[in-house]
């Protein structure tokens, strides 16, 4: 016992000598010693016991939750008069008069407002308040162009899609078709939009399926107008299904070809809309 006491002993002279000695430690063990037992306290459950415990009141909960749902509400309804075309492109929003007029507070306005800025349909301007999103041919252009580069190379990199996710895109599928045969363009961009979000999946990146999801929001109204006045809007579900019936038989080079044709035709459509209504407008302004 006497000798093992001595060699501890011998250890506890020897052992700052030799720390010293490492340049990679850190010379002053006391501070070290310390470090370490500031640690020991916060993973210690008595410490931790012993301070007071946060809570957060149960009506406060209650309250943002109701205050979400109301702009929630009011964000749906805005969303549906922006793509039934009530406000159009470009059309100022001023928060106090809407809040006014639907009875809700200028915060919940607010945060509706956010909702949908969020979504694409609506823009806020420094000097000119918030108005309903305008894109001029360039942004089409642009947009369209960041699709094929993002659609296209994910539909090539499913080679082992999820079959959950296979099930997602052929429901989405099933919704558009519905929604197109119902002609609630509204209803038929929103699952439209879903079913080429799906795709963007197969990158694996959920930070790139927000993104697109944004990217997405800035054509909304433009699309509503598209299919509203498209010549025969059911030939658009044969290709959206012939997409699906091609991404879960593994024919990925036939699914991006027809998916190409697909972007191509919707860019061109959407470009004869708009410049056919910017052509009164220029007229009138002469």
């Amino acid at each position: 016992m006497r000798s093992k006491k001595l060699l501890t002993g011998k250890i506890a002279k020897e052992l700052p000598q030799k720390l010293a000695k490492q340049t990679w430690l850190p010379l002053d063990i006391t501070s070290a010693m310390v470090n370490i037992s500031t640690l020991d306290n916060v993973n210690n459950p008595s410490e931790n016991s012993r301070r007071p415990e946060q809570r957060i009141s149960p009506g406060m909960d209650r309250t943002q939750i109701n205050r979400v749902s109301v702009a929630d509400q009011v964000a749906a309804l805005l969303r549906q008069r922006i793509l039934d075309g009530e406000f159009r492109p470009g059309t100022p929003l001023q928060e106090l008069p809407l809040a006014s007029s639907l009875g809700v507070s200028r915060n919940t306005m607010r945060e509706a407002i956010r909702i949908l800025s969020i979504e694409g349909l609506l823009r806020r301007n420094l000097h000119r308040g918030v108005a309903v999103s305008q894109l001029a041919l360039r942004d089409v252009h642009e947009i369209y162009q960041l699709r094929r580069m993002l659609e296209l190379p994910a539909v090539l990199s499913a080679h082992r899609p999820d079959p959950d996710l296979l099930k997602e895109i052929r429901k989405a599928v099933e919704q558009y078709e519905e929604a197109v045969e119902a002609k609630d363009w509204s209803r038929a961009v929103n699952h439209d939009l879903h079913f080429h979000t799906l795709l963007i999946r197969f990158h694996g990146s959920k930070r790139l399926d927000s993104f697109y999801r944004n990217t997405l929001g800035e054509l909304r109204v433009g699309m509503v107008l598209v299919d509203r006045s498209h010549d025969d809007p059911g030939a658009l579900i044969p290709v959206h299904r012939k997409m699906y019936q091609l991404l879960s038989t593994g024919k990925l080079k036939e699914c991006a070809a027809v998916l190409e044709q697909h972007l191509e035709d919707s860019e061109s459509r959407l470009t004869r809309v708009m410049t056919a209504q910017a052509a009164p407008v220029v007229q009138t302004a002469q």
